[in-house]
Order: structure tokens, then C-alpha cells, then sequence
């Protein structure tokens, strides 16, 4: 590796930092979300799903044009840093608001209230989140060091995964009222999103930036530039059909652990939490074995061990905890693998566009990408919220007062729907071929066309 594509620890460290609070967001809104719609809100959970899904639908489609516009910013910041300084605080106050709608209000005024607060947080994330995942492209070309810097990513993504899978439960447990517990949850990850995003804005005062701004805008030529990039194309695919799968297992397994297991609320912690916390031990160890099988066979992996471990749900009762503890935990296994490499393998696709255009568009890239996990997270969720209405679940009844179809179908909900949903991922990966060999190609040919270039 050169030594200007090698990145100072301090640069890693405190640029993954600013993960968590992403981690944060993606954890509560996609694991817990629905469940305070419905258990502390009581809203049926059709309406909850439509209103959860409007926001998160605006502003998927937002991650594209938020990509451009920090692609093209000129600031003594950086075409990136900017946002993080902005984006931080208005995260960490919208979502945090999230969870202060009133129980008490008539029901058309929370779901209205949910949507503007939950659309008002969704909107700040996109001004975080796609300028900060951009940055690793920017900061480094090379094949190895964009996975030890997306390792440090991961493995951040990881840790606030586990504390807020952890510590969610036992926040919104702690009160009187479900209610009462999801205010202060909402409250204390408020100042954890401003506080460890402002901190990735800091530590990354002195990064290398590659940077090269497209002048003119297109909104053609953005989607263009995307759409025929075909390495990123089918690492999309894969990748939507993946978060679709989490989103959808996230979603089901608070509902699974407490309808179907028979797990008090403030006692499914560690339930929610195990796979993260696998996970966060085994991305270090994806990082070196990435290094030796390369970042395709190890996302391939992962994906195998997904699907796999979706399958035991289908038959575990309520007295084989241990069982499904058990599948939690090799599932995490796969899950640090699946987040790793395909977010490894993104920035490289960025040098496909790059050789045929001469443009570094990183912000586009991950727009799409944002919009990606975005788009399957949410579709998954929502696959699960149309789910529960169809079996007739009855939000706040505990399991002996819901009906049979409603117990049995949250558990082909939690493990026959991502089960379809990995398996076709995998499928749609085999066709990717980006190789690091071909990856390095690219990198002569663009560095040949830049010498060629008339100064």
C-alpha cells in the first residue's frame, strides 16, 4: 500500500465514531419503531405502518439528490465535512422528538404528529448520513485500506447496534407507561446522536480528501451515471434485497420475542442485542479473513449464514429459549459479514464510474446506496406491519388474549420472509465482478488518463 493511501489511526477512529449515531437511528427506527407505534401509541398496526412508511419513503428519495448537492459543495470544510456539522444536532433533535407524540392524543393527531416528527429526523439523517459514508471513498484509494477503514465503520456500527438493542428495553422498561419509557429514550439518544456526530466532524479536521467536483448538474447524468455502472448495479441489488430481509427480521423479532417466545418487554434485551454483539466480536475477524478469501467470498458468506439461521424460528417453542439464543448467535456471525464487505466493496465502484467519465462522483454512489438500505429497511418494515393486520394482531394484548393466527403468523413473519429474501440475494450476487485484480486495473488506466490530461 502507497504511504499516502494509508489513513492515521486518529482519522480511522474518530471518523467511525461518527457511525453510532447512524447505528443509532437505523437500530431504534427499524427494530423498535413500529413496536412503539403499536404497543405505546396504540395505533393499529396498518395505520402505523402507512405512517411509518411516507417519511422513509420522501427521503429515500432524497439520498441521491443529497449526494449531488455535497458532490458539488466547495466549502474550506470539505465537500462533506460541512454536513456532518450540520447534520448532527438537527438528527439528534428530530428523533429524539419522535418519541414524545402523545399517547393520549386522538388518534388521527399522532399518527399526523409521528409522521411530521419521524419525516422532520428522516430528513436530517439524509444530510448526515450521505455526505459521511461518501467520505470513505474520499479519504483513500486503495483496495485494502477502504476495508480496514470500512472495518473501523462496521465495527462502530456494531457497538452502537448492541447498546441500543440493549438499552432500549431497559429505557423504555424502566417507566410506568411504555410511553413514559420511549420519552426518555428519546431524549438521552438524542445527545448521543449530536455528541458522537459532532465528534467524527472534529476528528476529521486533518483527513486527505480526493476531490474532484463536477461543475454541472444533471439529473440524467446522476442516474446515468449509476445505472450503468454495473458493478455498483448488482451490488445494489443484492444489497436491497439484504435489507429488506433485515429490515423485515428486525422489525418481527421484538414481536416474535414477546408474543411467541412469551418474554416480558424489559427482559427481551438481551434477545435483541446478542446477534449485535456477535457481530461487533467478529467484524475484526471478517477484516482479517477479508484479507485472504476477499471481500466477495466473504460477503457470500454471510449471506449463506443469514438464510441459514432463519430457519430454526420456524419450529422453536417457547420453552427452547436457549435455542433460539443460539441462532442469534450464529446469525450475528453472518450479519457482521454481510455489513462489512458489501459496504466495503461500494467505494471501489466509484473508480468504474470515474474511468469512464472522469468524474469522482462518491456522492451520487452513496445517495443510491443510503437510498438502497433505506429503501429495503423500509420496505421491510412495512412487509411486516401489512403482515400483522393480515393475522389479525391486537395491538397491546398480551399473548393469551391474541388470536392463534396472529402467534403462529408472526412466526413465519420473523423467518419464511427473510429466509425468501437472502436466498435471492445471494442469488443476485453471483453476477458481480469487481475483483480486487480488475479493481487495480481501473486505478493504471485512471491514473494513465490523468497524466494524459492537458494542465
Amino acid at each position: 500500500m502507497a504511504k499516502e493511501d494509508r489513513l492515521e489511526l486518529g482519522v480511522k477512529l474518530g471518523w467511525a465514531i461518527g457511525e453510532l449515531a447512524i447505528a443509532a437511528f437505523v437500530v431504534l427506527q427499524v427494530a423498535f419503531m413500529l413496536f412503539f407505534a403499536t404497543e405505546a401509541l396504540h395505533i393499529p398496526p396498518a395505520i402505523a405502518g402507512i405512517a411509518l412508511l411516507l417519511p422513509r419513503l420522501i427521503d429515500a428519495f432524497a439520498d441521491p439528490l443529497m449526494g449531488a448537492i455535497s458532490d458539488r459543495t466547495k466549502s474550506s470544510l470539505g465537500r462533506r465535512r460541512l454536513y456532518l456539522l450540520i447534520g448532527a444536532p438537527l438528527l439528534g433533535l428530530t428523533f429524539g422528538a419522535v418519541f414524545f407524540v402523545p399517547a393520549e392524543a386522538p388518534l388521527m393527531l399522532k399518527v399526523g404528529l409521528l409522521i411530521a416528527s419521524f419525516m422532520a429526523s428522516n430528513a436530517a439523517v439524509t444530510i448526515y448520513e450521505v455526505p459521511y459514508s461518501a467520505m470513505a471513498a474520499e479519504m483513500t484509494s486503495s483496495y485494502k485500506e477502504r476495508t480496514s477503514l470500512t472495518g473501523y465503520k462496521m465495527f462502530a456500527a456494531r457497538l452502537g447496534g448492541v447498546v441500543c438493542a440493549f438499552g432500549a428495553p431497559v429505557i423504555f422498561g424502566s417507566q410506568a407507561t411504555l410511553a413514559d419509557g420511549f420519552r426518555l429514550l428519546g431524549a438521552s439518544i438524542g445527545v448521543f446522536m449530536i455528541v458522537t456526530g459532532l465528534w467524527a466532524f472534529f476528528a476529521t479536521a486533518r483527513a486527505p480528501r480526493i476531490e474532484t467536483t463536477p461543475e454541472r448538474f444533471s439529473i440524467a447524468d446522476e442516474i446515468r451515471a449509476v445505472v450503468e455502472n454495473r458493478a455498483f448495479t448488482t451490488l445494489w441489488i443484492a444489497f436491497l434485497l439484504q435489507n429488506l430481509a433485515i429490515g423485515a427480521a428486525a422489525t418481527a423479532l421484538i414481536y416474535f420475542v414477546t408474543q411467541v417466545m412469551r418474554v416480558a418487554p424489559q427482559s427481551a434485551a438481551l434477545y435483541m442485542s446478542i446477534g449485535g454483539i456477535v457481530a461487533l466480536a467478529a467484524t475484526p475477524v471478517w477484516v482479517a479473513l477479508g484479507r485472504t478469501i476477499g471481500k466477495q467470498r466473504g460477503y457470500f458468506s454471510g449471506l449463506a449464514i443469514a438464510a441459514a439461521m432463519t430457519i430454526p424460528a420456524l419450529v422453536i417453542a417457547p420453552n427452547q429459549a436457549p435455542l433460539l439464543l443460539a441462532a442469534l448467535v450464529i446469525a450475528g456471525l453472518g450479519d457482521a459479514a454481510t455489513q462489512l464487505f458489501p459496504n466495503a466493496m461500494a467505494p471501489d465502484t466509484v473508480e468504474v464510474d470515474e474511468l469512464k467519465s472522469g468524474l469522482r462522483r462518491e456522492g451520487a454512489i452513496f445517495g443510491a446506496w443510503g437510498f438502497c438500505r433505506k429503501l429495503g429497511m423500509t420496505g421491510g418494515a412495512f412487509i411486516v406491519s401489512l403482515a400483522l393486520a393480515a393475522v389479525h394482531f391486537a395491538p397491546g394484548a398480551a399473548p393469551n388474549l391474541q388470536p392463534d393466527s396472529a402467534i403462529t403468523g408472526i412466526r413465519y413473519i420473523y423467518a419464511a420472509i427473510p429466509l425468501a429474501l437472502w436466498l435471492a440475494a445471494l442469488l443476485a450476487f453471483t453476477r458481480y465482478d469487481l475483483t480486487e485484480a480488475r479493481f487495480e486495473a481501473l486505478k493504471a488506466e485512471i491514473l494513465t488518463k490523468r497524466q494524459q490530461k492537458p494542465r
